[in-house]
């Protein structure tokens, strides 16, 4: 099979490093770099000037850098429907002049000698105004997530219109995701995750390549294709693990960078995902405990009104779930799921769906059947490219004794089967299916953080009561770049600018991106 040595290479590297142990990753990982001249999964020679990498690579790889962009109309499988052509029209973008095209990449960054390639999916929104500053690439995150339809959509971001006016936008379908090489998973009939990812991985070779790295590797090249002096970048949640990457591996080509809603550089490990669970957990209680004060105007009668009847609740359904008129059942974990989905969307759409919840709980077939729409198309795909990148970046040697020492310091919430630690509440938590991938951990950078301190000087967006990316590691992210200042917000959710929801927020990220201008230390904003 394609790259069956090359993975066995890595697999026995893998269990090199898990013997000598983690301090001296980083060596290994120079050594690759030396070997092939473009750097490893982050690191780079010990004789090469940050200011080499992007050339080196370059040099390493001159047909796709040579490569001219072939550009075609956007259509409704992009994202460009008919209702998003007229929303456009009204923002003052012509549906025509955005364009969609297909580069070609690498199959492998880190193996020059390997001449796979593969297509990366790109779409370019040219700026409203005449004298664009430059064009801003993005990641809507994930991971896992397009790029492309995301990109189309921007401009209609509430407070979007200056940077709109200023910035060309440059979107892509990260590699393995969308029309970027994407996996095509079947689950292989099984509801086990470890036989589903063994499945994709075999039968999709870009599987090998998915990490962060080799994204972050994509975007060099993509900043060079469209002639960008700089990398001018705002990236979302898993986007700014993907931006950080990039500034790390290529901080001398970064421009104006925004990191929203950020994590640090141990995002994958195991007590980073109990934190975003507890987190989860945590957010959820908070938006059934306020249903009647938060949402007294979008709600009739509340389906919950505090942990227990919350929990009363999901424990009934596990005994006897709604059923959907096309047979599909939302038992607790399924109203657990779309509560989790809540959590993302606006005051308004979670007012609504906790007064669908209502409605539902008390026979309305309608409702039900809407609460269950979204369970209805789910093929497994983007779960496994999300635990695919993201197993790129799980720990060699993940630390399960000081997981189990957090868990005990931290406590387990009852959504989560606490506060009693059971074998059956710890189960979840000490999941390593990522060493199903062959390269699991080798997409850290070769000082398990990320460092950019040579960099121009980033962005970093934390929300205090974020329940996806904790805020604790933005301030941890801020610290790891070396060369960041923390803009903070004070509230509750997920994703911070242009999401119609803190004109601070808003007003500072455009002066950023505009003047270069960083808040002042220490600013907090909050939601209007």
């Amino acid at each position: 099979m394609l790259h069956m040595a090359h993975s066995a290479v890595r697999t026995g590297m893998r269990r090199l490093t898990r013997r000598i142990g983690g301090a001296a990753l980083a060596a290994v990982l120079v050594c690759t770099g030396c070997a092939t001249g473009t750097g490893g999964g982050g690191g780079t020679a010990a004789s090469d000037s940050p200011a080499d990498v992007a050339a080196q690579q370059a040099a390493a790889f001159p047909d796709v850098y040579a490569q001219e962009v072939t550009w075609r109309d956007c259509t409704a499988d992009d994202g460009l429907d008919a209702g998003t052509a007229a929303a456009l029209k009204d923002a003052d973008v012509a549906p025509k002049s955005i364009r969609c095209g297909t580069v070609i990449a690498p199959f492998d960054w880190e193996d020059p000698a390997d001449a796979d390639r593969i297509e990366l999916a790109i779409v370019h929104v040219p700026a409203t105004g005449a004298q664009p500053l430059g064009t801003l690439f993005g990641n809507p995150g994930g991971p896992g997530e397009r790029g492309v339809d995301y990109t189309i959509g921007m401009p209609l971001s509430p407070g979007f219109d200056e940077v709109m006016e200023r910035y060309d936008l440059l979107g892509f379908d990260p590699r393995g995701v969308g029309d970027s090489t994407p996996l095509d998973c079947d689950g292989a009939g099984s509801e086990l995750p470890v036989v589903q990812m063994a499945s994709c991985i075999a039968d999709n070779p870009i599987a090998h390549t998915m990490g962060t790295s080799q994204v972050a590797r994509d975007m060099e090249l993509l900043r060079s294709l469209m002639g960008a002096e700089r990398l001018d970048y705002l990236g979302y949640s898993y986007g700014t693990m993907l931006g950080a990457t990039y500034s790390t591996l290529f901080p001398e080509r970064v421009g104006r960078m925004v990191l929203d809603s950020a994590e640090n550089a141990q995002w994958a490990n195991l007590i980073h995902t109990f934190d975003q669970h507890v987190a989860i957990a945590n957010a959820t209680v908070a938006l059934a405990t306020s249903c009647r004060t938060a949402y007294k105007d979008e709600v009739e009668v509340c389906p919950f009104v505090d942990e227990e009847s919350l929990l009363t609740v999901l424990n009934q359904l596990d005994e006897d779930p709604l059923v959907a008129s096309d047979g599909i059942q939302i038992n607790g974990s399924a109203l657990r799921a779309i509560l989790t989905s809540t959590l993302y969307a606006s005051h308004f759409e979670r007012g609504r769906v906790l007064d669908q919840i209502a409605l539902a709980l008390f026979g309305d077939q309608e409702a039900v059947d809407e609460l269950g729409s979204p369970l209805t198309d789910s093929d497994g795909t983007v779960d496994l490219a999300m635990s695919i990148i993201s197993c790129h970046s799980f720990p060699i040697e993940p630390d399960v004794p000081g997981l189990l020492e957090h868990i005990r310091k931290t406590g387990v919430p009852r959504l989560l089967g606490g506060p009693e630690i059971t074998d059956d509440v710890l189960a979840p938590f000490v999941d390593i299916t990522c060493y199903t991938l062959p390269e699991s951990g080798l997409d850290i950078t070769d000082t398990f953080s990320f460092d950019a301190p040579d960099a121009e000087p980033i962005l970093v967006i934390g929300i205090t009561g974020d329940h996806a990316t904790p805020y604790p590691y933005a301030q941890a992210l801020v610290e790891e770049l070396g060369n960041a200042r923390l803009l903070t917000l004070d509230g509750q959710g997920h994703a911070a600018s242009y999401s119609g929801r803190s004109s601070c927020i808003d007003t500072a990220v455009t002066q950023f991106l505009l003047d270069g201008e960083l808040p002042s230390e220490g600013t907090v904003c909050r939601d209007d």
